[in-house]
């Protein structure tokens, strides 16, 4: 892993970045579909996913020797079905904070299970951009207690976990694109038995997860596969934490809902704290090596 900042370095930050607002968009493509049902929502757009990888490099992906592979091929499977799942049962806003509690998660790992230490610098700039997560969605969080949404809150939790472990055993693959193909592939074994007994979809769902599957998460998670072995698994997670900020930019756009005050005086918190962080680590990473 670099430890200056190298092109190749420069050039994964900027992936991050760009992986950001392509994630970004899932908020106002979920809000577009007349079905209902994450499962078979989260099938068919991994299908699609898997489908443009093959074709893409015109090759099945390979499986490698290790635990690490195949914990990262759950992990980002866990991921993505428990994310569009969440979204089904509870509000967007919780679904999407929550899942951003995956820094905790991966400081916890790191830290107890991985036994490795952790800057001071990473574990302040974890806790600030999930507070400005919290202030930014404050306006629509809802604490409303029933069923659906207890059990889609804690799915949306149980997603930000696997998300901050795949972000740390993801740096053990030779070709991280295969972990996600391989997931994808796995998401759809998991939803089959409930598309099968969904009739078909409208060709207008269709299309719209037809966009989230190769563009949505697979261009994005390619784009993240760049970055992996560029970066530390803390900037594979806080970097791309400007995508909660992104998505309300869609539904304004198309929508035409503006964003509150707090939601703009969290953004300016997150990304204030993602570029001065950034900053820091690259001063600091420059210094240690002169």
């Amino acid at each position: 892993m670099p430890s200056i900042a190298t092109p190749s370095r420069k050039l994964a930050i900027a992936a991050l970045f760009l992986t950001a607002i392509i994630w970004s968009t899932g908020g106002i493509g979920f809000r577009l579909l007349e079905t209902t049902n994450g499962l078979v929502i989260s099938g068919y757009r991994s299908f699609f996913a898997a489908l443009f990888y093959i074709i893409a490099f015109r090759a099945l992906p390979k499986m490698e020797s290790g635990p690490h592979f195949k914990v990262a091929i759950v992990a980002y499977s866990l991921v993505t079905t428990l994310f569009v799942v969440s979204n089904t049962l509870t509000t967007a806003a919780n679904a999407i904070v929550l899942q951003y509690t995956a820094p905790i998660f991966a400081c916890l790992f790191l830290f107890f299970i991985f036994k490795k230490p952790l800057p001071k610098y990473d574990v302040i700039a974890t806790v600030i951009i999930f507070v400005g997560i919290g202030i930014f969605f404050l306006d629509s969080l809802t604490l409303q207690v029933s069923t659906a949404m207890t059990v889609g809150n804690t799915l949306a939790v149980a997603s930000g976990a696997f998300f901050g472990l795949q972000a740390i055993v993801i740096g053990h693959a030779r070709v991280p694109r295969n972990v996600f193909t391989f997931g994808n592939i796995l998401n759809v074994l998991i939803a089959l038995p409930f598309i099968l007994m969904t009739p078909l979809l409208p060709l207008s769902d269709l299309i719209i997860i037809f966009f989230l599957g190769v563009f949505q998460i697979g261009l994005s998670y390619l784009l993240f596969s760049y970055a992996v072995p560029r970066v530390t698994p803390l900037e594979l997670l806080l970097i791309p934490a400007m995508e909660p900020i992104l998505n309300p930019v869609w539904v304004f756009l198309f929508d035409g809902q503006t964003p509150s005050f707090l939601a703009i005086f969290g953004g300016v918190i997150i990304i204030a704290t993602i570029v001065f962080w950034s900053v820091y680590k690259e001063r600091k990473r420059t210094d240690e090596h002169d």
